[in-house]
C-alpha cells in the first residue's frame, strides 16, 4: 500500500462514525443513490455488486426495491463495521455479505452478477481502466453496470487555474448544501474533501463522456447517461453488457 493509499485509507476511518450523519443526510446524495437503484433494473433474485458500499445505504435501497442477493464490498473496516451492525439489526444476514476488499483488489468469477454499481466510489481509484474491464468480466450476459458520481473533469496540472475554477463551481454548491442539511460536522468533512479533490489527493474525478469511453473500452455496448434533477453536477450511468 503506497502512502497516498494509506493517507486516504486513515481518512476514511476518521469519517466511518460520522459519515450517516454527514453525507448520509444531504438529500441529493439519497437522490443519487434513488436514481442508481430505479435505472439500474433490479429484479427479485438479482446478484448484486455494491464496491464502495460504505455503511450500505445503497445496498439497502437494492434491497428495498426488490428481493435480491448482495455482495458489498468497501476498504474501510470502520465502515463495514458500521453496515453489518446494520444487517444484523435488520435480519438481513441472509441477504447481504461483507468483504473488505478494494475495487483494485477484488477478485470474482466471470458472469457472477447481474448488477455491479458504484456510488461515489470510483472516482477514489486512480488507475479506473482495469477496474471498469473487471466489472465487465464479473457480469452475466446482458448485466448491468451502474455508476452514481461527481461529472466533474479533475485531470490537468494542479496550478492550472481553469482547472481550479471547474472544480470550485461544484464545491461551491456542495458546500453551501452540507451546511444547510447537515450543518457544521458536515460542513467540515465537506470542505476537507473538497481540498483532496482540488489536489487529486485520494480524489481523482472525471466527466461522464471520460467514464463512457472507459465503458466502451472495457467491452461494454450500450451506455447511457441519466442527470440528477437536483444538480447537474451528479448523475447515473448504466452500461449493458
Amino acid at each position: 500500500m503506497n502512502q497516498a493509499t494509506r493517507d486516504n485509507s486513515v481518512w476514511f476511518q476518521e469519517w466511518a462514525n460520522e459519515y450517516d450523519n454527514t453525507l448520509g443526510k444531504v438529500s441529493r446524495h439519497h437522490a443519487l443513490l434513488d436514481l442508481a437503484v430505479e435505472v439500474s433494473g433490479i429484479q427479485r433474485d438479482d446478484k448484486v455488486l455494491d464496491i464502495g458500499c460504505g455503511t450500505g445505504l445503497l445496498s439497502l435501497k437494492f434491497l428495498n426495491a426488490a428481493d435480491c442477493r448482495i455482495t458489498a464490498i468497501d476498504s474501510s473496516p470502520q465502515m463495514l463495521r458500521l453496515f453489518q451492525e446494520k444487517i444484523e439489526k435488520f435480519g438481513l444476514t441472509e441477504k447481504i455479505r461483507c468483504l473488505q476488499i478494494s475495487a483494485e483488489e477484488m477478485e470474482f468469477p466471470s458472469g457472477q452478477f447481474d448488477i455491479i454499481a458504484a456510488t461515489v466510489s470510483l472516482h477514489h481509484v486512480k488507475e479506473k481502466g482495469p477496474v471498469i474491464r473487471k466489472i465487465h468480466e464479473y457480469l452475466n450476459d446482458g448485466g448491468r453496470f451502474v455508476l452514481g458520481d461527481i461529472d466533474m473533469d479533475t485531470t490537468g496540472r494542479l496550478d492550472d487555474p481553469e482547472r481550479l475554477a471547474r472544480i470550485l463551481k461544484y464545491l461551491t454548491l456542495e458546500l453551501e448544501l452540507a451546511m444547510r442539511e447537515g450543518g457544521v460536522q458536515a460542513f467540515e468533512r465537506m470542505y476537507d474533501n473538497g481540498k483532496k479533490h482540488i489536489l487529486n489527493d485520494g480524489e481523482y474525478c472525471i466527466g461522464f463522456d471520460q467514464w463512457a469511453e472507459l465503458c466502451r473500452n472495457a467491452g461494454f455496448e450500450r451506455v447511457k447517461t441519466y442527470s440528477l434533477k437536483e444538480s447537474g453536477f451528479f448523475k447515473v450511468l448504466v452500461a449493458r453488457k
